[in-house]
């Protein structure tokens, strides 16, 4: 038994002994450097990667330890170089029993000078990440190894490590910067706090500080196993998330709602470091579930409201938030006012962009907008479908723009998209930056989509290719090649650069248009078949800024005129000069081309009626051009010279000139030579006052009376030279248009002629006095003079002096008709010259309809007189003003 005791005691002894050599080894100055790597090696093995200790680590020594540590490090094993995480003051209180069995209990944690920076480079490479590519490791503090190997697939986080611990972090940096994304997020907490919660266990967690500039303020409650809340403030930004843990039998993790008021917007994208393009409100809400690596958000629901009146709203899922997988989103954008959209426009330039719908989805590592509708305030697409649209990259640039890369997106059928494009948008927020290579194949089917015939697919189609940018600060189409395919009834090539689209500088534009089947053509279209033969017109602009050069060549038939137009934009006003000319113009050609023109003319009209019970109107793409835009925005002088007109008997050449000085256009004079007769007049125009009123005035010689007399349907042979002037103003929209609404008045003159028949005579004369005259003799009557002022007013003629004579009669009538109501009233009596009130012997009426008319011969003849009671005329007599108005 005394050997028993002794080798107790001996035992005794040496566990002592152990312990008060350990305890040295802890605590004496002397075994500092075995103090360092033994921490080291505990904290590396708990965290999972190399934690190196550059200063003394000192020790004071009790049931429950303090620590303290100086200049803690955790290099990036990934990232060579990079320090990951680095702290200038370390404390802790370790259970040394508790270590002594094999677990790690620590409390009161204080750490001071705290730099994190999680970074993730180009590659995707993460600078937290192990060299096996493993996330690093949470400490497994409080757990033997062997439970912490049980669970390391699923690890509850730092703030179930923390949930039973009281911490202290001042002067924290934290630094999350992305440059797949672009983005970075750097947190300068001056102060944050970890608080038990009594003894049921759990954290209070608060933090004061900023984030990129932002004031930051964090308020979190973690009762352990119960539910948690964290408030976030940062600027106006508020994020507020409240959460119930998942017990470990069913996963771990967690479950809550999300909610984000970003403030004023503005404010959110500097937190962003985006640029500040944008004013207003957002909000965002969102169901959240964590477990098993993963962070899946449902019912998201975000509505945007910009102060410009603009609202984007977004609601779906995203399965993973930490991969940015499992994306859909449904997004739909209002971008102007509700109910102020922008105004309907034929100008390009005014064209806008006023809703937009699609549908955001993940595949495959890009992101993808499928179904993007877009809405125009100018006309409909073409297309109803453009996407899918793919996107490569979505990252934060170095000046705080927003960038999308390697774009991909494709129109019209999935399967055999009309067109496909490639590019980039390297700053989203203001739509700049932008780069895009693309191709086009339309068949002709698609691009005349309801207008065409059972023919249509005779037209083929169109391919070509493109490219865009605006790398020099505009809009810019690099080039744009197209040209008809698979067809033989037109042929179609096109070549166009522009330095700057919406403006047209350093405009390089050719065009070959030759409708070889005219007939085919109209009628695979769906139109009225006009005509034969071949349309060719050709079409070329040059020009750099300020000085551009334009030509315009038609052909029809045998027939071509060309125009040649110069445009300078130097001064205050744009200017243009040129000439239309041609050598030689068929009426029949003119004709067939007008026929034609008016056929395709109705493409537009078609488009139109098809829409016309849609709520907002819509402008047709062939709108774009409008005359009054071209008059009214610069000024014009354009030349006319027809040397020959071939196929009228009367016109022979014509030339002209059109001008337009500060709104006010004039065509004019116009000059049109006849076989021995000229018309001279001019077209006016008030672009600003009155844009849809065209005044025209002018004077002729040289009618020949036989021609108008069987114009009119009477078949006399006579002779004799017509001239005149007049004056009208109407509504410009068309020919019969202004025919219809025209007023004003004119004046027919006439001297020196005759007609073959003496029926004046008769009339004038009397029975017997005709009966020996000598026109009746010879069946011709001589006509001295003719003179009929007119006056219209829409279609309404009237006169009260028309007045005809020859060597022994004179004519005088009165009335009016009217074209639009088919009808006339006529009253006319011819009585010998220099007797106003004598009798007129025959006397007749023209009434009723223009196209049937009825004369009524006033039996007895007719006396009349001056109210005043004058008889006499003057001395000198004026001709063909009727006598009865010359009396005094």
């Amino acid at each position: 038994m005394t050997s028993v005791f002794r080798i107790v005691k001996l035992l005794l002894l040496l566990g002592v002994l152990c312990l008060a050599g350990g305890w040295a080894i802890l605590a004496m100055p002397l075994f500092s450097d075995l103090r360092r790597p033994f921490l080291e090696d505990l904290l590396s093995e708990q965290i999972g990667q190399p934690l190196y200790i550059k200063e003394d680590v000192r020790i004071t020594l009790g049931a429950t330890s303090h620590i303290h540590a100086g200049t803690v490090q955790i290099p990036s094993e990934t990232i060579p170089e990079l320090i990951l995480a680095e702290l200038n003051v370390f404390e802790l209180d370790l259970n040394l029993l508790a270590l002594m069995k094999g677990k790690v209990d620590i409390d009161n944690l204080v750490v001071d000078g705290l730099n994190v920076r999680m970074s993730t480079q180009e590659d995707g490479t993460q600078s937290w990440a192990t060299e096996n590519g493993q996330e690093l490791e949470l400490p497994s503090f409080g757990r033997s190894k062997e439970d912490a190997e049980l669970q390391a697939t699923d690890r509850d986080g730092i703030l179930e490590f923390l949930s039973d611990k009281t911490a202290s972090f001042t002067s924290v940096r934290w630094i999350v910067d992305n440059r797949v994304t672009g983005f970075k997020f750097d947190f300068d907490l001056n102060d944050a706090r970890l608080e038990q919660i009594g003894d049921a266990g759990g954290i209070t967690a608060t933090s004061k500080g900023s984030v990129n500039g932002q004031d930051f303020t964090i308020k979190g409650n973690y009762p352990k196993g119960e539910a948690f809340t964290t408030a976030t403030t940062f600027g106006d930004v508020k994020l507020d998330f409240d959460g119930m843990p998942i017990d470990e039998q069913q996963g771990g993790g967690f479950t809550g709602k999300l909610s984000l008021n970003t403030g004023e917007i503005g404010d959110f994208l500097e937190v962003l470091r985006l640029d500040r393009d944008f004013e207003g409100q957002a909000e965002l809400a969102a169901d959240l579930h964590h477990q098993k690596g993963q962070l899946k958000a449902t019912n998201i629901k975000t509505d945007i409201d910009l102060s410009s009146g603009s609202k984007i709203t977004a609601n779906g899922k995203i399965d993973n938030l930490l991969t940015a997988t499992g994306i859909d989103l449904d997004f739909i954008g209002r971008l102007y006012p509700e109910g102020k959209p922008p105004s309907p426009t034929n100008d390009l330039k005014d064209l806008r962009l006023a809703d937009l719908s699609t549908q955001l989805v993940s595949t495959e590592g890009a992101l993808e907008f499928q179904d993007l509708i877009l809405t125009t305030n100018a006309f409909d697409e073409n297309f109803s479908r453009l996407g899918p649209v793919n996107i490569g990259k979505v990252f934060r640039g170095d000046e705080g723009n927003l960038m999308f890369e390697n774009i991909s997106l494709q129109a019209g059928p999935q399967d055999a998209p009309f067109i496909t494009a490639e590019g980039n948008i390297k700053d989203l927020l203001r739509l700049k930056d932008i780069d895009f290579d693309g191709t086009f194949s339309v068949p002709a089917s698609a691009a005349l989509k309801g207008l065409g015939g059972k023919g249509i697919e005779t037209l083929g189609g169109i391919d070509g290719k493109f490219a865009i940018n605006d790398l020099e600060g505009f809009l810019n189409l690099n080039y744009l090649d197209a040209h008809s395919v698979d067809t033989d009834i037109w042929e179609m090539t096109t070549q166009a650069k522009l330095g700057n689209v919406t403006e047209f500088e350093h405009l390089d534009f050719d065009l070959s248009l030759n409708v070889v089947k005219s007939a085919r053509f109209l009628e695979a279209l769906n139109l009225k078949k006009v005509g034969t033969g071949p349309l060719k017109i050709r079409m070329s602009s040059r020009g750099k800024t300020e000085n551009f050069t334009s030509t315009l060549g038609v052909t029809a038939r045998q027939s071509q005129i060309d125009t040649k137009l110069d445009t300078t934009i130097a001064g205050e006003r744009a200017k243009t000069t040129g000439k239309i000319a041609s050598e030689s113009v068929a009426i029949k050609d003119v004709e067939y081309a007008i026929a034609v023109g008016s056929q395709l003319a109705k493409i537009g009209q078609k488009k139109r009626s098809d829409k016309a019970n849609t709520s907002k109107p819509k402008a047709n793409v062939t709108q774009f051009l409008e005359l009054e835009d071209f008059l009214l925005e610069q000024d014009v002088e354009i030349a006319i010279d027809i040397k020959k007109i071939v196929g009228t008997k009367a016109v022979t050449s014509l030339s002209s000139q059109l001008t337009a000085t500060n709104g006010l256009a004039k065509l004019g004079p116009v000059e049109v030579a006849y076989d021995g007769a000229h018309f001279a007049g001019s077209a006016e125009m008030d672009m600003i006052k009155s844009p849809k009123l065209l005044s025209v005035n002018g004077r002729g010689r040289g009618w020949n009376l036989n021609d108008v007399l069987k114009t009119i349907g009477l078949h006399y042979a006579a002779e004799g030279q017509l001239h005149g002037k007049f004056t009208f103003t109407g509504q410009r929209r068309s020919i019969n248009a202004f025919v219809n609404s025209m007023q004003g008045s004119a004046t027919i003159l006439m001297s020196n002629g005759g007609i073959a028949t003496s029926l004046i005579e008769l009339a004038g004369l009397g029975v017997f006095p005709w009966l020996f005259s000598e026109e009746l003799r010879k069946g011709y009557s001589k006509i001295t003079c003719l003179s009929a002022p007119l006056k219209i007013d829409a279609g309404d003629v009237t006169f009260d002096s028309f007045a005809a004579e020859t060597t022994k009669v004179q004519l005088v009538a009165r009335g009016s008709l009217d074209w639009k109501k088919n009808s006339i009233s006529v009253h006319a009596e011819a009585r010998k010259l220099n007797k106003a009130l004598s009798r007129s012997a025959w006397p007749f009426d023209v009434t009723g309809t223009l196209t049937k008319p009825k004369i009524k011969l006033l039996v007895g003849g007719r006396f009349q007189k001056r109210a005043d009671g004058a008889k006499k005329l003057p001395d000198r007599r004026k001709a063909c003003l009727p006598d009865i108005d010359q009396l005094r």
